[in-house]
């Protein structure tokens, strides 16, 4: 609820490092005292008439040109920086410390030195690397071996060996097929002279087993035939079809280990070479320092200090591409829109104002500090229109926004407002009574609410409005809004009929 007087939302002191110096501080805080001196003044010349009798601080309804304008402190920055990472990848380790860096400050043109990384571990593993590809190599050349061998020793078998085994049997049984031609001849002409008595019983038994011991060779030899063209072909074959394919994956599979060892290496290489940092591009060396929540160094870029991959080292700034940073609070960003003008005032410039634009309002909220839990605060950035040759990326920078503008509009005092419920009032003297009139409010800037109706100019209403409840008409408030009201103080007694008024807080 509006109180007796305007609110001002004061920012946290200033620390040397956020860019204000003490004499400039000194400076505001004579302005500052001013500034009150001045609204004192103000309020007692054109605002603060007293009605005579009364205890009442009177306000005259106007009309004049509102204008809704936010005020923030913020940082200027670069929107075209060009960040400088590590790009050398950490294994099991905390990263890698810098053996050497460029100033800060610097002028820099593309190609020149930066930063130069620890590449001795690197270059330790690429040596191991080296040896593990020497023996994979290895191993693929006997593994390629073994599998033209087996190659070899398949259509050997299939175009030599089969054939030769075959030819060797298939003699046998031509040798077996004459002997057993003879023995039979060699029998029949023995029966033909026993049969005359030239030939004796026991000389006709040996030439009838001759003939059997013939015959038994032939079919033994039919057989080796048989077993070597349906069994023994079909074993071989398939084994020394098995043989290739095995060792074709043996090959492959070396094949492949060999080609991520290789891989490897050369990843080691390049990781290596990456430990060289040069500049993309020419512009001044900024180092990334970071800072933890209590505003300690929790990263110092220095020599020694140990990187991670993707951590950010340096920063070059595009000076002709510069924007401000702020944080507006949760109260005030709904009025902060993209597209919206800005005044920008550096600080320690010597009062140089800069035009911009509102570029970008975020839509979550800041992570908030524990000290701060409850308040939420959103980025916003400010692209500025024109650079200026004194302004250096990390200035503090005072942001003026102009969120709108209503032309002759009618206003109040926000202390001149009452809240009863969910409605607004104001509390209008007319020289002899008071007259509680519900209006309704639109915009505000924290010292004036636009009246859009329920005024007319000339009203004189109170800016101390609590003092009076009891002498205006309010209606009742619901039972749930009546234990919500804040109880308030008696003012004077009631001169004007009516229901009772409530004392919900405004």
């Amino acid at each position: 609820m509006p109180h007796l007087f305007t609110h001002y939302r004061c920012k946290p002191f200033r620390t040397p490092g956020s860019g204000v110096s003490s004499l400039a501080t000194l400076v505001m805080l004579v302005l500052f005292v001013a500034s009150i001196g001045a609204v004192g003044y103000w309020w007692q010349s054109t605002q603060g008439q007293q009605a005579e009798g009364t205890n009442a601080i009177l306000h005259t309804v106007s009309r004049s040109d509102f204008v809704h304008q936010l005020t923030e402190r913020g940082e200027i920055l670069s929107s075209g920086v060009t960040e400088i990472r590590s790009k050398v990848k950490t294994k099991n380790t905390p990263g890698v410390a810098i053996l050497r860096i460029i100033a800060e400050g610097t002028q820099v043109e593309e190609g020149d030195f930066l930063v130069e990384l620890d590449a001795s571990a690197l270059e330790s593993e690429r040596t191991s690397q080296q040896i593990m590809v020497n023996t994979a190599e290895a191993v693929v050349i006997e593994a390629r071996n073994l599998y033209e061998t087996a190659v070899i020793a398949q259509k050997e078998y299939v175009e030599g060996t089969y054939i030769q085994e075959r030819q060797t049997i298939e003699s046998e049984i031509f040798v077996a097929e004459e002997n057993l031609n003879r023995a039979k001849e060699y029998f029949a002409y023995s029966k033909k002279l026993a049969s005359k008595g030239y030939v004796n019983e026991l000389q006709l038994e040996a030439d009838q087993f001759a003939v059997e011991k013939y015959l038994k060779e032939l079919e033994a030899a039919q057989t080796k035939l048989k077993v070597l063209d349906e069994f023994t072909r079909a074993k071989m074959e398939k084994q020394l079809e098995s043989d290739v394919l095995i060792s074709k994956a043996k090959w492959e599979a070396v094949e492949n280990s060999l080609s991520l060892d290789i891989q490897k290496l050369k990843d080691i290489e390049k990781q290596i070479t990456r430990c060289m940092i040069l500049a993309p591009r020419g512009g001044t060396v900024v180092y990334a320092h970071e800072r933890n929540h209590h505003g300690e160094g929790e990263f110092v870029v220095k020599e020694g200090a140990v990187v991670r991959e993707r951590q950010e080292i340096l920063r070059m700034p595009n000076p002709d591409a510069m924007q401000v940073a702020i944080t507006i609070n949760e109260s005030l960003v709904q009025y902060v829109k993209k597209g919206m003008e800005a005044v920008i005032v550096p600080v320690g410039l010597d009062g140089l104002e800069l035009r911009g634009t509102v570029s970008k309002v975020n839509k979550y909220a800041e992570p908030a500090n524990w000290w701060r839990a409850n308040v939420k605060e959103y980025k916003a950035s400010i692209d500025l229109d024109q650079t200026h040759l004194r302004l250096r990326a990390g200035m503090t920078a005072s942001v003026t926004i102009r969120c709108s503008v209503v032309p002759d509009a009618m206003q109040v005092p926000v202390q001149a407002v009452y809240t009863h419920g969910d409605q607004f009032y104001c509390f209008v003297y007319s020289g002899k009574s008071w007259q509680a009139k519900a209006i309704e409010c639109g915009p505000t800037n924290d010292n004036f609410f636009v009246v859009e109706s329920g005024l007319q100019v000339s009203d004189r209403v109170a800016l101390n409005p609590r003092r009076f409840l009891q002498l205006v008409d309010l209606p009742d408030l619901p039972p749930e809004e009546r234990q919500r009201a804040v109880p308030q103080r008696s003012g004077p007694p009631r001169k004007v009929a009516g229901k009772r008024a409530s004392r919900s807080g405004g």
